[in-house]
């Protein structure tokens, strides 16, 4: 039987998957806009030269604008390549937009041609999704551990975490020893600073 800690993981899971799924559209694009401006504004995105951003996808807090601004701005992007047969996430430098394609469960990834494996040391700023965060920089994601194992390979990235203010928990998330911690989580309304 599953320790308690994942049924309430999973339970958090549904609930706030169905907060997110319930925002509609115009909303969403409103508030990944917000979630971009202050992006934007936060001192490591302005310092970093490398940065690591998740390729959104469903009703996730959405990228490709930032993408797309990120390369204009002539900074190194990278994103996952997510491995489904070995649960491992190597980074692959994205140099055009165009160059992801559609992969498993419908997400853009970068598609084998392109593939520039990046060393994940050299990430200075990493944007990550989740379904949940709370003010103490707790996060759950979709529960594959992903970003869980990738997390300690870049020791010095800054994680920020991008969320809509219905993805932040009032309550502390249940964590496990090898959940990591964001360092701040921007939604449309606040930055919230661990």
């Amino acid at each position: 039987m599953a320790p308690s800690t994942e049924i309430t993981k999973t339970d958090l899971r549904k609930e706030f998957l169905k907060k997110r799924d319930a925002l509609g559209s115009e909303e969403r694009a409103r508030g990944s806009a917000l979630v971009r401006q202050r992006i934007f504004q936060h001192p490591k995105w302005k310092t970093c030269s490398t940065l690591l951003c998740y390729v959104s996808f469903s009703s996730e807090v959405e990228t490709h604008t930032l993408i797309q601004e990120a390369l204009r701005f002539k900074k190194r992007v990278v994103v996952p390549v997510h491995d489904p047969a070995t649960k491992e996430t190597p980074l692959s430098e994205l140099r055009r937009f165009i160059d992801l394609g559609p992969s498993h469960r419908g997400i853009l990834q970068i598609q084998p041609e392109y593939r520039r494996l990046v060393d994940p040391a050299a990430v200075e700023l990493a944007l990550l999704p989740g379904i949940a965060f709370d003010r103490r920089g707790g996060r759950i994601g979709f529960g594959g551990g992903y970003f869980d194992r990738l997390l300690p390979k870049m020791p010095k990235a800054f994680r920020l975490g991008l969320a809509f203010s219905a993805q932040v928990s009032a309550i502390p998330l249940p964590l496990e020893s090898h959940d990591i911690r964001m360092h701040a989580v921007i939604t449309e309304k606040e930055l919230i600073s661990i």
